[in-house]
């Protein structure tokens, strides 16, 4: 194996200044960097990544935690773009990506010492169970770790104005005539008690009474195809005219569900979704929901990382985007 030593020797020089030159440091000459990355190519010398990095301290490595079996995981077009603005913003600051999946059995499910193992920089919550033990350990560490949706308050997240976006949505319908709306919540989390209070706020302002009966909890990313929440649409005792779904591809699987109940969309009810993925405005009528700003999520996300690597701490904090409407053929003025 070809050391630094060798090239050093072979360029008339001390391994200090070859290490120089791989390490981009110091004042080398343009001629003797030249000549010593020419020597290395020459001789097929290759980098010793670990030894390096055991000197540094730092891998310049960080994980994704991603759980694939909570939601559609990266075919979901929110996380996928979320993590592709991530990995732009770290690859440019010199970091590499590794995804971590709550499936590695060699770990046990133990986040925190799968992370160490891999001496990772610091860990992105993308998409996970926040009531796992595993997670809650990972976020209790002194890993810098950043959370998507995160309602732990030790660590820093970033997420929509779930609050304001909601409540947007809801006057969107209330300006088309809707006051028998009835809300399809996602699963028990912060973000989704911040939306369900924004669409009770916009009830509360517009003198429209909250009613239980028109209050149902159907999960994320309905995995059934959005049967469980036409069902629960369908089940409700009250009259309405308008639904809100939890997010778009619930609304949009329940679209053949309500369908098949001899219900139109755009039609005979109005319909809103949640994310703004590009499929929403694709398929007929085009769905009316809130978009999410994967791209600055995905890049706040890792500037928060970084922060928290090279800084050495990051203060916890929430950090909230700003959701935009996007109207669309599935709600009908009325």
């Amino acid at each position: 194996m070809v050391t630094i030593y060798d090239i050093a020797k072979a360029c008339n020089c001390s391994s200090a200044t070859v290490s120089k030159v791989f390490n981009h440091t110091g004042n080398i000459s343009e001629n003797k960097r030249r000549e010593v990355l020419a020597a290395a190519q020459k001789m097929g010398y290759v980098p010793n990544v670990t030894a390096r990095n055991l000197v540094k301290r730092r891998s310049n490595m960080v994980g994704v935690l991603l759980f694939v079996d909570e939601s559609l995981g990266l075919r979901h077009e929110l996380f996928a773009e979320t993590l592709n603005n991530f990995r732009t913003v770290m690859e440019k600051s010199g970091y590499e990506i590794v995804l971590i999946s709550e499936k590695g059995s060699q770990w046990q499910g133990r986040f925190l010492d799968h992370c160490r193992a891999l001496r990772l920089d610091g860990v992105f919550c993308l998409c996970c169970d926040y009531d796992s033990a595993a997670v809650h350990e990972l976020f209790e560490s002194d890993i810098p770790v950043v959370g998507f949706e995160s309602p732990f308050l030790q660590k820093p997240s970033i997420e929509s104005k779930n609050f304001e976006a909601s409540k947007r949505l809801t006057e969107y319908l209330i300006e088309n005539g809707h006051r028998e709306i009835v809300y399809l919540a996602g699963s028990d989390r912060a973000i989704t008690t911040d939306r369900i209070n924004g669409y009770r706020a916009a009830l509360a302002e517009h003198g429209i009474p909250f009613r239980e009966e028109r209050f149902c909890r159907v999960g994320y990313y309905s995995n059934d195809h959005g049967k469980n929440a036409a069902r629960a649409l369908l089940a409700c005792p009250l009259p309405y005219t308008a639904v809100m779904f939890p997010d778009d591809f619930t609304a949009i699987a329940a679209y053949r569900e309500l369908a098949k109940a001899g219900i139109r969309v755009g039609e005979d009810i109005s319909v809103t979704g949640f994310d703004g993925v590009s499929i929403g405005g694709m398929v007929l009528p085009r769905l009316a929901t809130m978009q999410q700003d994967a791209v600055r999520i995905g890049k706040g996300a890792a500037q928060l990382l970084i922060g928290g690597i090279e800084g050495g701490s990051v203060p916890a904090c929430r950090v909230q985007l700003d959701a935009k409407l996007l109207a669309g053929d599935s709600v009908k003025k009325i």
